[in-house]
């Protein structure tokens, strides 16, 4: 039959497949095909039959037909949209005796593909790429469950137990030519492209060799301790590259002093004999000797807690057994080591408690900001005269205003006025000019004043006094002290003052003596940290700063702040610990009664001075843990640079002297 007939005839039975054939048709086709079932015909894949439950099956018999036939063919059984590429060329040959559904055409063409090196690749919406095997591993999809053996997949294998490079050398001999097998060490997986069938065979061959070919044992020790015999197998691991060794891992149990030993079965039996081997103790003696040598706390303070412990323990394993004895400690100071004569249960469980007690302790760095500021305001106005005759002639009587907080004194100044008359001396007039200059030598502020003296010989005279003081002081203290947990520190930055505490004269001053006590003033802190629970910080504190006032007929008064707290502050918070905000006003007023009274004009009888001061004072305090080198550093060098800079600042030069200092004394350059 021509092609052209073949592609008409199957066009006819396509389009009348669930029909009934006219008689005509059917006796076109009856010498066509053979009946094998009810309404049986033939097309270019040999013969179809449509079975009662509306179902097709089909005897392929193709014998060197054109692949394209082959492929038209199964899109219309199947109803799949292919793709084919250019290359996909050449004759193929199919026979089956058996009647195949459609599916099983499906697979069958698969097959048909894959023997003459072309494959098909699933796409969106049904479609297949019938593509050459060499292009098929960069499209293939991931793995799926509808993926028949012959397709092309991805799949994506983990292992778990076995390095997934070595398994790629391993598989790489039963994977098609034309696939790709990629081995990821990070992850330890394999990804491999290859025919669907293939991929189910390389998870089995993968599957036996990544099991756990392991054992895992545990082994009681009586003798020695779990840690140290760990240390001992640890180190007897080999490096992996045929060096000597065993391919075993030891992991010590303190609880009951037993040691997990796993690797590989041989290695793990030769290892326990090792331990067993080890784990033996002298029948003759039943006590053990140690060194215990101590890292971080001090023997003295542990060696009263072993002695106590020990005594417990012994007691306990006499009850138990016929050992006895108390286990003997000595302290050897230059070392700082501990000599520990035990039992060796009695042995491992103090060396236990010493692991326990010998830790690093945390620092806590504690910052504190000490603020002050006042202002102090006094203004003065006052205003004094005097009106007198002279050398008692004069008819006018004689008046005057003096106050004690104006200066300066006008009586002084009016009795220099009168130094040329003939009744002065010379010893008085000279007085008077003495009193006058250092009555205006002390004076502050703006003076305005009159004076003089009348034909009559009248003295008069007067002087208006202003002054407006203001001063104000900021005084900032930042002491910071670094002490370990638990342990008390102190700072104290200041002056020894010597103050008089008693004073007596003997008889006739015969034997006259002081006695005098020095008190230190400045910035003190003291502080005693405890950490906590979720980098809290318990702080027992005191913080005092005390400076002098002002100093009375040779005695000292101090100014003294001073805060005793308890307080519990997070990690690198600052807290405010106290303060004091003070205001003081004082108003004095020194006038003459009744005159000073009178509205307006009672100024000029009167003198008023009023005083302001006002204080804040605030405690701040920021507590920092050190646990590593890496923040001690960082606080080092914050502060470091601190002073660093200032010092730049202040001399103007490209190198701080703090800078030649580390360099020249301590050898380390700062600048790297």
């Amino acid at each position: 039959m021509s092609a052209c007939k073949e592609k008409s005839v199957l066009e006819m039975v396509k389009s009348n497949k669930n029909k009934v054939l006219p008689s005509a048709a059917l006796a076109v086709l009856s010498g066509l095909i053979a009946p094998i079932g009810q309404q049986a015909f033939a097309d270019d894949l040999g013969e179809t039959t449509i079975r009662a439950d509306g179902t097709s099956v089909h005897v392929m018999n193709l014998k060197d037909v054109d692949i394209s036939v082959l492929i038209d063919d199964v899109s219309a059984i199947t109803g799949h949209t292919f793709v084919v590429h250019p290359s996909v060329r050449g004759r193929v040959t199919v026979s089956s005796q058996t009647p195949l559904t459609d599916r099983e055409v499906f697979q069958v063409f698969l097959s048909t593909l894959r023997v003459h090196g072309f494959t098909a690749i699933p796409s969106r919406g049904g479609v297949y790429k019938v593509v050459p095997e060499q292009s098929a591993s960069a499209e293939a999809a991931l793995a799926r469950s509808s993926v028949v053996g012959d397709q092309f997949e991805t799949a994506v294998i983990r292992l778990r137990n076995f390095d997934a490079t070595e398994a790629a050398k391993m598989i790489k001999p039963i994977t098609n030519p034309q696939g790709q097998l990629t081995a990821s060490a990070s992850s330890n997986t394999l990804i491999v492209v290859d025919y669907a069938a293939n991929i189910s065979r390389v998870r089995k061959v993968i599957g036996e060799i990544d099991e756990d070919q392991s054992q895992t044992l545990t082994i009681p020790l009586i003798n020695v301790s779990a840690t140290e015999m760990a240390k001992t197998i640890n180190g007897m691991k080999g490096n992996g590259r045929g060096a000597a060794g065993f391919d075993v891992t030891a992991i010590a149990v303190e609880s009951n002093n037993s040691l997990v030993v796993k690797g590989d079965v041989t290695d793990v039996i030769k290892v326990q004999k090792i331990i067993n081997d080890l784990d033996v103790t002298n029948a003759s003696d039943d006590s053990s000797l140690k060194v215990l040598s101590l890292k971080h706390s001090e023997a003295k303070d542990i060696a009263p807690i072993l002695e106590v412990m020990g005594q417990r323990l012994a007691e306990q394993s006499s009850a138990s057994s016929t050992v006895k004895g108390v286990p003997k400690i000595a302290i050897y100071e230059p070392t700082n080591s501990l000599v520990v004569s035990a039992t060796p249960m009695v042995l491992r469980q103090l060396e236990r408690v010493v692991e326990e007690l010998d830790k690093r302790r945390s620092q806590v760095l504690v910052e504190a900001i000490i603020v002050e500021l006042s202002d102090n305001a006094a203004r003065e106005l006052g205003l004094e005269f005097v009106l007198g005759g002279a050398n008692g002639s004069s008819s006018t009587p004689f008046a005057a205003t003096n106050f004690t907080r104006t200066t300066p004194n006008v009586l002084s100044i009016a009795g220099a006025l009168a130094l040329d008359s003939d009744d002065f001396g010379e010893t008085t007039s000279s007085s008077l000019q003495t009193a006058a200059i250092n009555s205006l030598i002390g004076t502050a502020g703006g003076l305005l004043g009159v004076g003089g003296q009348t034909s009559d010989g009248t003295i008069f005279g007067a002087i208006l006094n202003a002054v407006d003081t203001d001063v104000s002081s900021n005084v900032l203290s930042t002491p910071h002290l670094l002490t370990m947990d638990n342990e008390k520190a102190s700072i104290t930055v200041g002056q020894e003052v010597p103050i008089t505490t008693g004073e007596a004269l003997g008889t006739n001053n015969s034997n006259p003596f002081r006695t005098v006590e020095r008190k230190p003033l400045g910035v003190t802190l003291e502080v005693e940290p405890q950490i906590g629970e979720g980098d809290s910080i318990k702080l027992n504190l005191r913080q005092e700063v005390s400076s002098i006032f002002d100093s009375i007929d040779g005695d000292f008064i101090t100014n003294n702040r001073e805060i005793n707290t308890t307080i519990l502050a997070d990690d690198g918070e600052i807290v405010v610990l106290g303060g004091l905000i003070q205001e003081e006003e004082t108003l004095n007023i020194q006038k003459i009664p009744l005159l000073g009274d009178i509205p307006g004009l009672g100024r000029a009888f009167s003198s008023e001075g009023k005083t302001k001061k006002r204080t804040n004072l605030m405690i701040f305090l920021k507590p920092t843990i050190v646990r590593d080198a890496e923040t001690m550093r960082r606080a080092t060098d914050q502060k470091y640079r601190y002073i660093r800079e200032e010092q730049l600042a202040a001399s103007r030069s490209e190198r701080a002297s703090l800078d030649v200092f580390m360099k020249d004394v301590l050898g380390v350059d700062s600048e790297e």
